[in-house]
């Protein structure tokens, strides 16, 4: 799990449920709904195994610089290339490779890429895509940036961030499952009868709180439309996404930054 800080109320609603089969939901508190949602999606993303996404990570790449040998004029560094070959590489600076990277591995699946930004403007969403669930890749006949100042705060001039939704898009079908899971938690909250464990009991219906009882979803929810989604996509009852890793691998040098909350992306948009 990406710690991302304390996200502001309704970061981590990355999609909206769909509410067909609780059409009631529209007319409830809009605090209600929103605690409801998020709690909906909280546990779609427990009950996964971390698979279907939930709250937004931010990311600052910090590619590791290869060699080159026509980037025009610079330093030339002694390096070893992926074959073990000492060459020269022209750099523009001491610390950087001056090899533009095309497309960047991921920590992890990506459910949604929803911002790009480069020296603070918003790169277009058609400019890039996702390859194979985690590679994001540059259409517009530019390449990543290799280096950035990574001391200075993300959006501004010479810095390079993504703010993506780590795991799987859950589909119709999940959204359908989050907004049944939604109905019954608003339902809990509102002292209704509801089809949640019964370990789940309201403490205060104007305060819109609840108490989670131990041993809250050991067996799933009890809900069969949402069980039936969480089994298609979890059916080894993972607790976490599993990973592969091997000590002939270099791991990528990108950083999370929790430094503060992320928020969902605004800003100006523009060239790079």
């Amino acid at each position: 799990m990406y710690n991302v800080g304390n996200a502001e109320p309704g970061s981590c609603l990355p999609w909206e449920p769909n509410f067909d089969c609780c059409p009631e939901f529209a007319d409830l508190d809009p605090g209600l709904q929103l605690r409801a949602k998020s709690l909906a999606w909280s546990t779609i993303r427990y009950l996964s195994g971390g698979r279907v996404g939930n709250c937004p990570v931010q990311l600052r790449p910090c590619l590791r610089p290869e060699p080159c040998s026509s980037c025009g004029d610079g330093w030339l560094n002694p390096v070893v290339d992926s074959s073990g070959n000492w060459v020269n590489c022209a750099r523009l600076d001491g610390t950087c490779s001056c090899c533009d990277m095309c497309e960047i591995v991921m920590p992890g699946q990506v459910a949604e890429v929803t911002q790009v930004r480069l020296d603070g403007y918003t790169l277009d969403r058609q400019l890039f895509r996702i390859d194979n669930g985690n590679r994001l890749v540059r259409m517009d006949g530019m390449c990543w940036p290799s280096c950035q100042n990574l001391g200075a705060p993300a959006g501004s001039i010479g810095t390079f961030d993504i703010t993506y939704i780590p795991g799987i898009y859950p589909t119709e079908a999940g959204l359908w499952a989050a907004g049944v899971l939604a109905c019954e938690f608003a339902k809990a909250c509102s002292g209704e009868k509801c089809r949640l464990p019964a370990n789940v009991t309201t403490i205060s219906r104007q305060g819109v709180s609840m108490d989670i009882g131990g041993g809250m979803f050991e067996d799933g929810t009890g809900i069969r439309e949402v069980d039936a989604y969480i089994e298609s996509v979890n059916p080894h009852k993972l607790k976490t996404p599993p990973k592969v890793w091997s000590p002939d691998i270099e791991a990528p040098r990108h950083r999370i930054t929790t430094s503060s909350a992320v928020k969902w992306p605004t800003g100006p948009t523009g060239p790079t």
